[in-house]
Formats: structure tokens, sequence, C-alpha cells
């Protein structure tokens, strides 16, 4: 059941979602470098220690992304060359495996929203300590 356009179609909101979450990492790697461009004191030491985390989970997300756009693509291809109609031919196989892909990204990128939240609610808590 798969048609050759349907991964396509998905494309731009991946492309999107890349862009996004390229943004986020380039924005945390420039208050990263700012955290750590003078000796930290304990404080600062914890708070970069858990945005390094954070970075972590936002480079899987986006690496999970790409992932998802390539197998997008080669699922639309071969689907477009081989026209078959069964439910479990390659392309089709493709198309759920960057749909897992995508979904995996999803929840890190839930989680990361909700880490991101509670570090700066720390932050704010603590901010009388520096």
């Amino acid at each position: 059941m798969h048609d050759w356009y349907l991964p396509i179609t998905i494309l731009p909101a991946l492309g999107m979602l890349i862009l996004s979450t390229t943004s986020q990492i380039t924005s945390l790697s420039t208050e990263l470098n700012q955290l750590l461009s003078n000796k930290c004191n304990d404080f600062q030491h914890l708070i970069s220690s858990k945005k390094i985390k954070q970075l972590g989970l936002l480079t899987r997300a986006s690496a999970l992304l790409y992932l998802a756009s390539g197998v997008y693509v080669l699922s639309g291809i071969l689907g477009a060359i081989f026209e078959n109609k069964s439910f479990y031919d390659i392309p089709s196989l493709l198309l759920y495996t960057g749909t897992i892909f995508m979904f995996i990204a999803f929840v890190i990128l839930i989680i990361y929203a909700f880490r991101a939240v509670g570090i700066r609610k720390f932050q704010f808590e603590n901010n009388h300590n520096l």
C-alpha cells in the first residue's frame, strides 16, 4: 500500500524540524561557550554539565531526523521504481522505519524540552547563589 510520493511529502516538515533542532543546538552551544569561557564556580559547572547532556539529546534527535529523511527519500525512490502494492515491500518497510526514527526523535525532543525547563527553573531558584 505504498505510494511513492507519500514519504516525499513529509520531507518539508522534517526539514523544518531539522532546522529548528539545529538552531537549538547552535543556541545551546553558544550558551555553553559563554559559561565555559572562564573558570566556573561549582554551580556554573553543574549547569554546564546539565546543558552538555542536553546538547547530546539534541544531537541524537537531529541525527535521527536526518536518518529519517534519508530513509524517506530512499523509500520514495524505490516506491517509484518498483510500483509494488504489497504491505511488506521494501519501500513500505523503509517508510515504516523512517516513521519509527521520527517517533524516537520526537520522544527525545520532548525529553529535551522538559529537561530544559527544569534546568531553567533550577537556575532561577539558585541564581542568588552566584
